[in-house]
């Protein structure tokens, strides 16, 4: 009844109140019934916040939902099962994916036999941890026996790929499972994780996996429970088994501008609107980008949006103005990690991408300026596109945006010399050049 009270205080419906929290509506119905059921400490939270509480009152409030603590310890195949609840904090700053939440509810709702399993996909710093874990809090509630989570580690420095036993391990102990009972084993652990949750309802996120064979052991065997995978390879695999595939693109500019307004405060963005629309699009809308071009604002109160616009147009390489010590918020950083998982030939193919002026690039004009066969070409793309260091926007045709094309060229200057960069722009203009010749004699005999 506290929650009713409160939100019929501040003049909100159930559905305004769960929209402001970031809650489920049916969340806050069920609050407001008293039904016996804990609320995460994270939904607490965000309903202090939401109603205005103040510190008295967020008191009263979590004291009344430690006494609907009612549910009981289950029981799994080793004993009593814990119910754990792993997911990181969500980031305060999301704004915008309005098209994405809606396929993620979507297909969370279907009900089949199998796990549910639902796979963010993008390139570096889009944003896919930041979606996978807000909408994990927003779901969190339908799933009483806990939430799992692992960093798979499939893309970062310094640290091999986490072992799909490890991960097994991990979350086999945390269900209560004791490590003398885990077996030694990938396929014994995955067996012996199946059967622990079976019929259970667990929500399980596998952040950051490297390929499909890094998850595969890690997916329940039945229903009940609900899979969200992230990475930057397009996990073809699960995708084929069944897996939603779920590809995020940039930001469009107004959200970008909303996530700068996040950051920044509304009263500073909307002081200067034009210079953070021009912020948002020198930043590619990569929210990753833009949250360090903010970054650099908040620390530097005095410069005006206008200056942060200019520094980031003017830069000789646009990644240095985005450049940070904390290789994790550095973009040239994060973008390397993708790169180095790329064969040879894939990696000199991107390379030579960041010469081509234009924004994007066919497979013919691909293969001259790399000076390889057609199919070798094509292939060769689709290594850059499983990993989305390119888009394909329509079928044959690839591309870049801004950020991640600097540092395809940067790439170039450093690892081509200036004679095999000046061969390979001689090759894709005589490509042009055939190319135009022979659009002008068909245009002509017609």
């Amino acid at each position: 009844m506290l929650i009713r009270t409160w939100r019929e205080q501040a003049l909100l419906t159930q559905d305004e109140l769960a929209q402001r929290a970031g809650l489920n509506t049916r969340t806050i119905r069920r609050l407001e019934a008293g039904e016996p059921h804990r609320p995460r400490g994270t939904s607490i939270s965000t309903l202090a916040e939401a109603l205005g509480l103040d510190a008295t009152e967020q008191a009263r409030l979590v004291t009344a939902a430690l006494r609907t603590s009612t549910r009981p310890a289950r029981t799994g195949v080793s004993g009593p099962m814990t119910v754990p609840c792993q997911l990181p904090t969500g980031t305060p700053h999301f704004v915008g994916r309005r098209k994405e939440l809606s396929q993620l509810d979507g297909t969370a709702g279907r009900r089949d036999a199998g796990p549910r399993v639902l796979a963010v996909l993008g390139g570096a710093g889009i944003g896919k941890t930041a979606l996978a874990v807000h909408w994990a809090h927003r779901v969190a509630d339908r799933f009483p026996d806990g939430q799992l989570y692992a960093n798979l580690r499939g893309f970062e420095p310094g640290a091999e790929p986490a072992h799909p036993a490890e991960a097994i391990r991990g979350f086999l102990n945390a269900l209560g499972v004791p490590s003398r009972r885990i077996p030694a084993g990938t396929e014994a652990r995955a067996a012996l994780f199946r059967s622990t949750v079976n019929g259970r309802r667990l929500l399980i996120v596998l952040d950051n996996a490297r390929a499909a064979g890094q998850v595969r052991p890690l997916l329940p065997g039945a229903g009940g429970c609900l899979v969200i995978v992230t990475s930057r390879d397009q996990l073809t695999g699960l995708v084929t088994a069944g897996a939603a595939p779920i590809v995020l693109d940039p930001l469009p500019v107004p959200d970008a501008v909303r996530l700068l307004a996040r950051r920044l405060g509304p009263a500073r963005v909307a002081a200067s609107p034009e210079a953070a629309g021009r912020i948002a699009a020198l930043c590619s809308g990569l929210p990753l980008a833009l949250a360090v071009a903010a970054a650099r604002a908040s620390t530097h109160p005095g410069f005006s949006l206008d200056d942060l616009a200019a520094e980031l147009h003017g830069a000789g390489n646009r990644l240095d103005a985005l450049s940070d010590e904390d290789p994790f918020a550095d973009v040239r950083t994060v973008l390397s990690w993708s790169y180095r998982t790329l064969g040879a030939e894939a990696a000199r193919t991107f390379r030579l991408l960041g010469l081509h002026p234009g924004h994007d690039i066919d497979v013919a004009a691909a293969a001259d300026l790399c000076g390889l066969p057609a199919r070798r070409t094509r292939a060769l793309l689709a290594e850059l596109h499983r990993v989305h260091l390119i888009a394909e926007p329509a079928p044959g045709r690839y591309a870049q945006h801004d950020l991640v094309r600097a540092y395809a060229a940067e790439l170039a200057e450093t690892h081509e010399s200036p004679a095999e960069r000046h061969q390979a722009e001689c090759r894709l203009f005589d490509h042009y050049v055939r190319t135009a010749a022979s659009t002008g004699r068909f245009s002509h005999c017609g």
